[in-house]
């Protein structure tokens, strides 16, 4: 039953977060998760060919306010062919009027009447109230003219406008749409631009992007089908795109168009365009800032070469015009020939406008099927257009690198006396300012000119605003304020670079990741906690990063943040669920032991229950006994000064204090606390947590309760009694004993009453060390196996020690070997280590024969002895087993040693 209902509860996030998914109430989170999984994508590459031309400020600043005249458009297009750009395409809806301001009138006209110019198939929808005849001027010079009345000039208008879409598909008649059911029927409201404009492009397309819910642009529509003219109008890069690849067809299945039998990099193959259930591109955007992203360059650079134009063409009709001003005053010859020089390079330009009002009136006029005359510009126009154009700036850069300038100084000079001072200045000013600026113009264009030929070879030049007053800017999952011809070139190199988004349908991934969290609940459901949630883990890292990979290393976008939503829920209700079946148990558990035993063993015990059961078991622990020095004198002293009922609460005040510094010590290096008796503390290291080396864990947790104990002292000075027999506050000290090796541990007592503690033989040593300190004028005393365990492996040579003789404690008949800790050795000062060592020379020379008990002991040895201790003594003073020891060695030798002697101090106390 219970793995039922943690199903169950997995079941129960599956259909709440399907249900906020339907509702569409993860939408937006949706689209930040796929943001995000972008982010992660590598960027794309950027095709070379595209090079953005943009009316920027700096253009604005240079043409002039926006709308601009037509012809700016016209010698801009004029320019980049010359430049040698490959393809135009205009991200500019040519509906607004131009700067003629004797059009501004009809146009506004124009515009009240078509409105936004939407595509209208039901004329009855349409205001009547104009004249008939102005309707006819408006539709003849704004949109596209057939002849007859105005409702088939409206319903031609329609159809003309969708055949000149067509073009965009590179005459592409039909599309083939190989599955009925992915036709996207839209409503007819298409915005064409003026007829004079889409007669004469390759082709036309609609620049609309489409707006995700929380108005980012994401995604793109390709195609867009008509059902009542059967037909496809195409977005605006598609056109370049199919112009370039050439494909034999394009196909358009549910979830992808197919440019069939397609060229690109010289190879013919299919290129395949994923798109998402609706039908739409997924963008693939570069990473960069527009600022950065793709080539650019300003109109206002073009511009530029217009105005040198102008300033040459300025420069030689002056020129002509101070020759001739010359030939009048001199009747020179030279003047004459220099003269005819110039007015040939002025009619040479001359000759170039009127070739270029000529390619840009070509085609004004129009046969009745509306198609204009001449079929468009063959391209032999343009080449001796532009020959035209190559050859007089070559003769214009020649003649400003000729001697003509300094020739017509030369004969100013030579007429300065028939011209008289005044004039012959003017003319040498004027002709040497001329000549001057002419080489410079001309000089600034070839190089304007060399550049800017390298930069547009072979491009695609995306036309658009970006402007700080342009309104075409749209949001991008990298930039808020993105300028909306940059969404075009990002569309192009999505698609022309093959780097394509292919989305998953997100229910099929909702699917297998609810099939995966039900299939691995069943298996983990009675496994340990931490196997369970290992596998949660998994399973929730794998469902996170599935979608990064395959966006990463694929390209594949997978709406995965439903199915994370579900595998997080589903972990957490889970989890809640088991707590809640285990609440109880553990509530009873923490009740019952945590009052009498230390956190960490409560904790093991919730962990693994089975530890609350009656009994024990052998582990290799080590015990921890300390006992206050005098605390009867203590207690007496207390009692004295504040009375006996006072005194007791005051006691127990300080007590608990000092009692819990010492325990924070034993607990901070992972000692657990068994029992509080009065002054002393038994506690004991190695369980319930095991330790690697739970001997050097109680041995530091030693040091630190004596360096904690210290401190407890100087802080409460004040606080405690005045020792009667000093004078000074009556201060704690404590006696620690360790002992190392199997002890029994576990619960201890009845249903009723139990206890966490430890039984044996080696606890009883553990007390009976701690009394020994006594003796030996110590504070921490351990047996041999705590000093080999904690001296060994990682930690040896960690602590100071010194070896004192073998101890006989009460009740136990087998001699001890023990140890006096001291301290760790990087807390030491090099006093008490140097007295250490000649502490231990002394101990090993006092115990030397003790192996052999039946040979006399030398009273030599003992001398020798003697003095080390005494040297140890010296050089430390505050340590007073170095005067024990003393004392031993002066005995022996005064009153002589046994003659059976093994070295072994018996006890006679506890």
């Amino acid at each position: 039953m219970k793995k039922l209902r943690s199903v169950f509860f997995i079941l129960l996030s599956i259909l709440f977060w399907t249900l906020l998914t339907v509702l569409g109430a993860t939408r937006k989170f949706e689209l930040k998760f796929s943001d995000i999984l972008l982010y992660a994508k590598k960027p794309p590459k950027e095709a070379p060919e595209i090079l953005l031309v943009v009316a920027d400020n700096l253009a604005l600043e240079s043409v002039g306010p926006w709308p601009w005249k037509r012809d700016v458009y016209a010698d801009m297009l004029l320019r980049l062919k010359e430049l040698g750009a490959d393809k135009v395409v205009f991200d500019i809806e040519f509906l607004s009027p131009s700067n003629f301001p004797e059009c501004d009138d009809y146009f506004s006209r124009s515009i009240q009447f078509f409105g936004n110019t939407y595509l209208i198939t039901n004329t009855s929808d349409l205001d009547i109230n104009y004249p008939e005849e102005e309707l006819k001027y408006v539709a003849d010079r704004f949109m596209i003219t057939p002849e007859g009345d105005i409702k088939k000039i409206i319903e031609d208008n329609h159809k003309t406008v969708y055949e000149s879409h067509m073009n965009s598909l590179s005459g592409f008649k039909k599309v083939d749409w190989s599955d009925p059911k992915t036709i996207h029927d839209f409503e007819i409201g298409l915005s064409p631009a003026m007829k004079m404009f889409i007669t004469r492009a390759k082709g036309s397309g609609f620049a609309n992007v489409i707006l995700d819910y929380d108005g980012v642009r994401r995604h793109v529509a390709l195609l867009d089908y008509e059902k009542d003219f059967g037909k496809c109008v195409a977005q605006i890069m598609l056109g370049p795109i199919i112009e370039q690849t050439k494909p034999e067809k394009i196909i358009r299945k549910k979830h992808k168009v197919i440019l069939k039998n397609a060229t690109i990099d010289g190879k013919t193959i299919d290129i395949k365009i994923p798109l998402d259930d609706s039908g739409r591109l997924i963008v693939n955007w570069t990473r960069n800032e527009f600022k950065d992203a793709f080539r650019q360059d300003s109109i206002a650079i073009l511009n530029q070469f217009d105005k040198i134009e102008s300033n040459i063409s300025k420069i030689l009709e002056r020129l002509t015009e101070d020759y001739d001003e010359l030939k009048n005053a001199t009747d020179s010859k030279l003047a004459s020939q220099l003269k005819k020089k110039v007015r040939a390079l002025h009619e040479n330009y001359n000759e170039i406008l009127e070739f270029k009002e000529f390619l840009l009136t070509v085609c004004e006029g129009y046969d009745n099927d509306s198609n204009p005359i001449n079929g468009g510009i063959p391209q032999e126009y343009y080449d001796d257009y532009f020959n035209l154009r190559k050859n007089f700036f070559a003769n214009v850069t020649s003649y400003a690198d000729s001697e003509d300038v300094n020739s017509i100084q030369e004969l100013l000079f030579e007429l300065r006396e028939n011209l008289g001072e005044e004039s012959y200045k003017y003319f040498a000013e004027e002709f040497g300012s001329l000549y001057e600026v002419l080489h410079d113009e001309i000089t600034l264009y070839n190089d304007m000119f060399s550049e800017k030929k390298d930069v547009y070879k072979n491009a695609l030049c995306i036309v658009g605003s970006t402007a700080s007053s342009t309104t075409d800017l749209g949001t991008t999952p990298f930039e808020r304020a993105y300028p909306n011809v940059g969404t075009h070139a990002n569309v192009y190199n999505t698609i022309i670079n093959r780097d394509f988004i292919t989305p998953v349908n997100a229910w099929l991934w909702i699917f297998i990741v609810a099939l995966l969290l039900i299939v691995q609940e069943i298996f983990v459901e009675k496994k340990k906690s931490f196997v369970q949630n290992i596998s949660w883990g998994t399973l929730i890292v794998f469902v996170i990063i599935v979608p990064f990979l395959a966006m990463n290393l694929f390209g594949i976008y997978i709406p995965g943040l439903t199915a994370i939503l579900i595998a997080i829920t589903s972990y957490l209700s889970v989890t809640i669920f088991r707590f809640a079946l285990a609440e109880k148990d553990k509530k009873f558990l923490q009740t019952t032991f945590g009052a009498y035993v230390a956190p960490a063993v409560v904790a093991e015990i919730v962990k693994h229950p089975e530890l609350a059961n009656l009994g024990g078991k052998s582990e290799y622990l080590t015990a921890l006994f300390s006992d206050v020095k005098t605390f009867s004198g203590f207690t007496e002293v207390i009692n004295n000064e504040a009375g006996e009922d006072k005194g007791a609460e005051r006691l127990v005040e300080i007590l608990n204090e000092y009692l819990g510094v010492l325990s924070d010590a034993i607990m901070d290096n992972k000692g657990t606390i068994d029992k509080y008796v009065g002054d002393e503390i038994v506690s004991f290291f190695g369980a319930p947590i095991p330790i690697e080396n739970n001997a050097f864990s109680a041995c530091v947790a030693a040091i630190r309760m004596l360096q904690a104990e210290e401190k407890f002292n100087k802080e409460n000075k004040d606080r405690l009694p005045i020792n009667p027999k000093t004078g000074e506050p009556f201060y704690l000290h404590s006696r620690v004993g360790l002992n190392t090796g199997n002890m029994v541990v576990g619960n201890m007592g009845t249903q009723k009453k139990l206890n966490y503690t430890i039984m044996g033989n080696n606890v009883n040593l553990a007390s009976r060390l701690e009394g020994t300190n006594k003796v030996y004028g110590s504070w921490i005393m351990c047996s041999e196996s705590t000093w080999q365990m904690a001296n060994s492996g990682a930690t040896k040579g960690k602590l100071v020690a010194r070896k004192f003789d073998n101890v006989r404690v009460i009740n136990v008949k087998k001699p001890v070997g023990i140890y006096n800790i001291l301290g760790l050795r990087e807390e030491m000062s090099s006093e008490q280590i140097e007295a250490a060592e000649i502490f231990n020379e002394g101990i090993e020379i006092y115990l030397k024969g003790t192996d052999t008990p039946e040979v006399p002991k030398k009273k030599t040895e003992l001398k020798k002895a003697f003095e080390l201790f005494k040297k140890a003594d010296k050089l430390y003073p505050a340590d007073l087993s170095s005067k024990v020891f003393m004392k031993r060695c002066a005995d022996y030798i005064k009153d002589g040693v046994p003659k059976i002697w093994d070295g072994v101090y018996t006890m006679t106390s506890k």
